[in-house]
């Protein structure tokens, strides 16, 4: 999304159909009001996106009303900010505790009049749980703001001090060190700490399909009657460069560690059904998180031309 807001990317969100999601809420422009409710209104929907992943809550486009649109901007339904300025809406969202850090409220002037706007919230995810100024704590769910359970309140409170690590995979092309003419592929796995916290332990397993290795290293690491194969891969094994050594160096905030996977030559030639990377990973006392990603749709990365030029 645009950080900077005009009238024709706000036209552009409804031309494009750009529906709802966890990040992003469209609000009619009379959804804004001074009524108790409708404050409490703004508040849930503020905190709830805080809580969740953050994103882009947006006052003045209408959804459709039937059944089969429901969820995808209709048109333009501007806020008066004459009755409703910026500076109102910072009051009541200031009301939320603890206070959310980094919101920006975009005011999008609109050619229909001259107090026509659209108001743009972004909102960054928190690292603590936010309370809406009916007590009560909400979270994005399914394109609503629902009550969180307890279990979720306390998580979300823990994540400033739980790392938070998530995994990307590339697909390397390069020369053979032994022959030029001749190339090798690797699975690249990578794991980047976005947390606050440091991870101490980073454990990352990835079962790859068993026909797109160039080798089977241990025979009990086979899995799914006999598909995949296993990698457990650690911080205890992570790749510096073109070398592997043997450390506990903790991932810290923004770091990233990356590990090689042999791949065959016709890795992208595999059955579809059997051309899926499986992975779940595990950092320190974070909830592990877990996946599947096929190999079209990881990114490739082409080095022959960076080696031959060496």
């Amino acid at each position: 999304m645009p950080k900077t807001w005009t009238e024709a990317k706000i036209q552009n969100l409804i031309q494009s159909g750009i529906e709802e999601s966890l990040t992003l809420e469209y609000k009619s422009g009379e959804a804004l009001g001074r009524s108790d409710q409708q404050k409490r209104e703004i508040t849930k929907d503020v905190s709830a996106m805080a809580n969740s992943a953050g994103g882009l809550l947006i006052y003045g486009i209408r959804e459709y009303a039937e059944a089969d649109k429901k969820h995808l901007p209709e048109k333009i339904f501007p806020v008066d900010r004459s009755e409703i300025p910026r500076e109102w809406i910072e009051q009541i969202i200031n009301s939320i505790r603890p206070r959310i850090d980094g919101i920006v409220i975009h005011s999008v002037q609109l050619g229909s009049g001259e107090n026509d706007a659209v108001y743009v919230i972004d909102i960054p995810q928190s690292h603590t749980a936010h309370q809406a100024n009916n007590h009560r704590y909400y979270k994005r769910f399914n394109f609503q703001s629902v009550p969180m359970e307890d279990y979720e309140i306390r998580d979300v409170m823990f994540r400033e001090q739980t790392p938070d690590v998530v995994t990307r995979f590339l697909i390397e092309i390069k020369n053979s060190p032994d022959e030029e003419s001749k190339t090798e592929q690797y699975l690249i796995v990578q794991a980047k700490n976005l947390g606050s916290a440091y991870a101490r332990y980073v454990a990352c397993f990835v079962d790859v399909p068993v026909d797109a290795l160039t080798k089977i290293e241990n025979q009990r690491s086979i899995k799914d009657g006999g598909r995949f194969y296993r990698h457990r891969l650690t911080n205890l094994n992570q790749e510096y460069a073109d070398e592997t050594f043997k450390s506990d160096f903790p991932l810290l905030r923004n770091m990233t560690m990356s590990w090689k996977i042999r791949l065959k030559e016709n890795f992208a030639e595999l059955n579809s059904e059997w051309s899926e990377i499986k992975w779940k990973v595990y950092a320190d006392n974070a909830l592990p998180k877990e996946g599947k990603v096929a190999f079209e749709d990881i990114d490739i990365v082409d080095l022959r031309k960076k080696s031959r030029n060496l």
